[in-house]
C-alpha cells in the first residue's frame, strides 16, 4: 500500500476479488445427445450441465455481482469443430437453468460460456468466437447482472465432471474518503462520481484495447446526488467514509510512463492522443475553506486513473480496485491534470472603493463607484450595493449613485463571497448653483496597457478650466503613461506603459472655484 500526499491517493489492486461464478459440468443421465460428428469417434455419456442462477433484481445502484441470467455454451472437440451449442435464458429448475449435452468420455475439448449478455450469440466457429465482441447499451444498465465469460481448453473429460469458471469481464472500482489529514477549515462535500472513458464493447474471449475514442460513452457510470451521501459521511477517528463502487469494462492500454514511480506524476499531457484512451474516474466536490471556495454550479474536480503502478494504465476485467482518496491540509496542492482547481474563486481579503465621499449638488445628479477586490475575482466581481437612506441617494448593482433629495446617507458595498469584507462612501446632497465633479472618479486603479479616459464636468460651463499639464508632462517623462486631451479641453486620455502612480490636476475658476487632484495606480 502506497500513501501519497495531499491531492494524491492510497491506491490498492486487488486480482480477482469478486465472488467467483462457476459453471458446473457433473456427470448424469444421457438426455437430448448431439449427434455425432465425424471428427469425433467413440461412445459418447450423457454430460449434464447446470448454471447458477441469482434472485431476480432490477437495476439498482449496486449490481448484483453473482448473478446469472443467461448464458451461452461453446463445445469444440481437439479438431476445433463446434460439437454442440446452447443458450439458457434462466428458465431452468431450482438450481437454474440446465444444458444435456453428450461428450466422448476421456476425449478433449474446449468449453466456452459467456454470461448475461442478454441474447443468443450465434457462432459456429471458434474463430468468430475469439473475434466475437460485446456492446453494452448503457454504461450503467446491469439489471440481468455483469457480464461474464470462461472457457476450459483442452480438457479431457472423466466421470467427474467439468467445472468452467467464469470472470467478470468489468472491473470493479471501490472509493473512499479519508479526510483525517484535512484542514480543519476545509469542507469537502462529493456531489458526483463518474467513470470517464468508459468502453461501449469488449472482446469475451481475449483481452481488451480500445484504440478508437468512439468506442467510448460519452459519459460513463455515474453516483451523484444521495448515491454519494455515503461518501460524506464518517465512520470512526480516523474519518474515513463510507465506500461508492463504480464498474466499467476491461481497458487495457499498457505502459504508458515507463520508469514513472510516483502515482502524483500519473499526467499525460493535453497533447498526448493516448490521454483521450485511457479510462479514469473523476471526483466533483463542493469545496470551502478560509481562503477558496468552489462557485455556484461549479467544482473542485479530482481525477485519477487506476493502474497496476504509477506508470500504468490498464483496467482489468474481474478485478476489484479499491482507491482511499486522502486530501492532505489545504486539499487543493497538485498538478493541474489531478486536482482541477478552475471551478474556485478565492475569499476577497480587501474591498476599496474609488471614492470615500461624494458630495452633489443637484438632484439627478449621478456619479459611478468603482470597487476594488483583493485578490483580484473572477467570479463577476458579486457585490451587494445599498444605501441606508434611499431618499437622499440610491445604487444601482453596478454602483452608479443617484442623488434624491438633500441630506446626508452611506452608500455600502459589501463582497457576495461570505467573507465579511465590505466598504463605505459618505454621500451629501447639497443643491448648489455651481458644481465641479470628476469622472470616473479621484483615484483609478488600472493594468499596465490600459486606456483610461478622465473628465470634468463643471458649472457653469463658462468659467476658466486648467489641466495640470506639468503633472501630465512629469508623468509622462516618468514612463508611467503617455496622454492625449480632449478637444473639448476638460478631458484627458491616459495610455498607460509602466507600473507606478502618478497625479493630475484640473482647476475650474469663478464662480466654481473648485480644484480636484485625481491619484491614478497602474498595477
Amino acid at each position: 500500500m502506497k500513501r501519497l500526499h495531499d491531492k494524491r491517493f492510497v491506491f490498492r489492486r486487488t486480482p480477482v476479488l469478486l465472488a467467483a461464478a462457476v459453471l458446473s459440468a457433473v456427470c448424469g443421465s444421457c438426455s437430448d445427445i448431439l449427434p455425432e460428428s465425424p471428427a469425433t469417434n467413440g461412445m459418447k455419456s450423457g454430460i449434464t450441465i447446470r448454471f447458477g442462477i441469482g434472485s431476480a433484481q432490477t437495476k439498482a445502484l449496486n449490481p448484483d455481482e453473482a448473478r446469472i441470467s443467461d448464458i451461452n455454451v461453446f463445445v469444440f472437440n481437439s479438431y476445433g469443430v463446434l460439437e454442440g451449442k446452447a443458450y439458457l435464458n434462466g428458465s431452468g429448475g431450482s438450481g437454474g437453468p440446465e444444458w444435456e449435452t453428450a461428450l466422448v468420455k476421456n476425449a478433449e475439448y474446449s468449453i466456452y460460456a459467456c454470461a448475461n449478455l442478454g441474447y443468443r450469440v450465434d457462432i459456429d466457429s471458434m474463430e468468430e468466437l475469439k473475434e466475437f465482441r460485446y456492446h453494452i447499451a448503457y454504461p450503467d444498465d446491469y439489471s440481468i447482472g455483469l457480464p461474464m465469460s470462461g472457457c476450459l481448453e483442452n480438457v479431457t473429460v472423466t466421470g467427474d465432471g467439468l467445472t468452467v469458471p467464469l470472470e467478470r469481464l468489468m472491473s470493479k472500482i471501490s472509493i473512499s474518503i479519508d479526510r483525517s489529514q484535512l484542514d480543519e477549515d476545509v469542507e469537502f462535500l462529493v456531489r458526483n462520481i463518474r467513470v470517464e472513458g468508459c468502453p461501449r464493447h469488449i472482446t469475451p474471449f481475449s483481452r481488451n484495447h480500445i484504440s478508437d475514442p468512439l468506442d467510448f460513452f460519452p459519459s460513463g457510470f455515474i453516483r451523484k446526488d444521495y448515491e454519494t451521501d455515503i461518501l460524506n459521511t464518517e465512520y470512526g477517528e480516523d474519518r474515513t467514509s463510507g465506500e461508492v463502487c463504480l464498474y466499467l469494462l476491461e481497458n487495457l492500454q499498457g505502459d504508458l510512463l515507463a520508469g514513472n514511480d510516483d502515482e502524483t506524476r500519473k499526467i499525460l499531457p493535453e497533447n498526448d492522443g493516448r490521454r483521450h484512451l485511457c479510462s479514469y474516474v473523476e471526483i466533483k466536490s463542493e469545496y470551502m475553506s478560509d481562503s477558496r471556495y468552489s462557485r455556484q454550479g461549479e467544482y473542485l474536480v479530482y481525477r485519477f486513473y487506476p493502474g497496476e503502478n504509477p506508470g500504468n494504465f490498464d483496467v482489468c476485467r474481474n478485478t476489484e480496485y479499491k482507491i482511499r482518496i486522502v486530501p492532505k491540509g489545504s486539499g487543493l496542492d497538485g498538478t493541474e491534470w489531478r486536482i482541477d482547481k478552475s471551478g474556485l474563486e478565492s475569499f476577497a481579503k480587501t474591498l476599496e472603493l474609488s471614492y470615500s465621499s461624494l458630495n452633489f449638488s443637484y438632484i439627478g445628479e449621478t456619479a459611478r463607484i468603482l470597487p476594488y477586490l483583493t485578490p483580484e475575482s473572477s467570479d463577476g466581481n458579486r457585490l451587494y450595493w445599498d444605501s441606508d437612506d434611499k431618499s437622499v441617494a440610491t445604487v444601482s448593482g453596478d454602483g452608479t449613485v443617484t442623488a434624491r433629495g438633500e441630506g446626508s446617507c452611506r452608500i455600502i458595498c459589501h463582497a457576495a463571497d461570505g467573507s465579511g469584507c465590505s466598504a463605505e462612501c459618505a454621500v451629501t446632497v447639497k443643491p448648489s448653483a455651481y458644481y465641479m465633479k470628476i469622472f470616473p472618479g479621484n483615484f483609478i486603479r488600472c493594468r499596465k496597457g490600459d486606456v483610461v479616459e478622465i473628465s470634468c464636468s463643471y458649472f457653469p460651463p463658462t468659467a476658466p478650466f486648467d489641466i495640470g499639464i506639468e503633472e501630465l508632462e512629469y508623468d509622462k517623462g516618468r514612463g508611467i503613461y503617455d496622454y492625449a486631451i480632449g478637444d473639448d479641453g476638460s478631458s484627458v486620455t491616459v495610455y498607460t506603459k509602466e507600473r507606478g502612480s502618478g497625479l493630475l490636476y484640473m482647476e475650474a475658476g469663478y464662480p466654481v472655484n473648485c480644484s480636484e487632484l485625481i491619484v491614478i495606480v497602474v498595477d
